[in-house]
């Protein structure tokens, strides 16, 4: 059985929680109340802060009256494993049709533009 990624396994409004802790880096309940698009109750999303705490996906801190959550996972990390995935799911692992797939979905900037082209050179050098 392969390994599942624990992060794969959020509901929408968990993954919507995770979304503004990576965002913001941390905040409190009432910060990601604020944060999620048509939201459900305060205390729905304390209720789920916990339920993210229990999984271990997030961790907190006491200022003062309030918590302070975070998540547990760097967000370097979580953004490598989730393009890994997407390329896995949706380009059957091919980080090149990926690339290419995301260039003709959107308007590209010649500044965007030049960017890639030295991040690539920058690549090919340390291959060489």
């Amino acid at each position: 059985m392969a390994k599942t990624e624990p992060h794969v396994h959020l509901t929408r409004r968990e993954r919507q929680i995770m979304d503004v802790l990576y965002t913001r880096g941390e905040a409190s309940a009432g910060d990601v109340h604020g944060g999620i698009p048509d939201a459900p109750s305060y205390s729905a999303v304390r209720a789920l802060l916990k339920k993210l705490l229990d999984k271990g996906h997030v961790r907190f801190r006491a200022d003062g009256p309030r918590y302070v959550y975070r998540p547990v996972m760097n967000k370097s990390t979580a953004k490598r494993r989730a393009m890994d995935r997407l390329v896995r799911t949706f380009f059957a692992g091919s980080t090149s049709s990926a690339v290419v797939g995301m260039l003709g979905t959107s308007e590209v900037s010649d500044d965007e533009i030049a960017h890639i082209e030295a991040a690539l050179a920058e690549l090919k050098a340390k291959r060489d």
